[in-house]
C-alpha cells in the first residue's frame, strides 16, 4: 500500500507541474516550479531573505540565485538594508502582483478541474480535510 505523504506527494508534483507549463506555454516570463515558490513566499509576507530562508527548504545560495532571476524577470525588487546586520529587502513589483494573480487564475481553473474530474462534493471534503489539523 502506498504511504500517505508519497500520495500527498505525487500530487502535489503533478500540481506544480501543471501550474508551471501552463503559465510557461501561455506567456512570456518563463518562471520555474522553485520561483513560484519563491513568489508565493513573498507575496504571503516574506519581505526580506532571511524571512524566505524560513519558509523554504532550500539552500541560501538557491535563494539569491531565485531573487535574482525573479529580479530580471522585473518581479521583484531587492535592496539592501541595515538593521542589526545587512539584509536583502525583497518586494513584488507592479509587474511581480500580476504575474501573481494570474496564477492565481490558472490554480482556480486546475480546482475546477479537479472538482470535476472528482465530483464536487468528494471535491469540497478534500478541501475539508486537508485544512484539519492531521497530527
Amino acid at each position: 500500500m502506498v504511504q500517505t505523504m508519497e500520495l500527498l506527494n505525487k500530487h502535489y508534483k503533478q500540481l506544480r507541474d501543471l501550474v508551471e507549463t501552463t503559465w510557461n506555454a501561455q506567456n512570456n516570463i518563463q518562471l520555474t516550479s522553485s520561483e513560484w515558490y519563491i513568489l508565493n513566499c513573498i507575496h504571503s509576507g516574506a519581505s526580506t531573505a532571511p524571512d524566505i530562508l524560513k519558509k523554504v527548504e532550500i539552500s541560501k545560495q538557491a535563494v539569491h540565485k531565485f531573487l535574482t532571476n525573479l529580479e530580471e524577470k522585473k518581479l521583484i525588487h531587492t535592496e539592501l538594508i541595515k538593521t542589526p546586520k545587512l539584509q536583502k529587502k525583497v518586494e513584488l513589483t507592479a509587474l511581480g502582483i500580476e504575474v501573481y494573480q494570474q496564477s492565481l487564475q490558472i490554480k482556480q481553473q486546475i480546482d475546477q478541474q479537479i472538482a470535476e474530474n472528482i465530483g464536487h462534493e468528494n471535491f469540497n471534503q478534500l478541501q475539508t480535510i486537508l485544512q484539519m489539523k492531521w497530527i
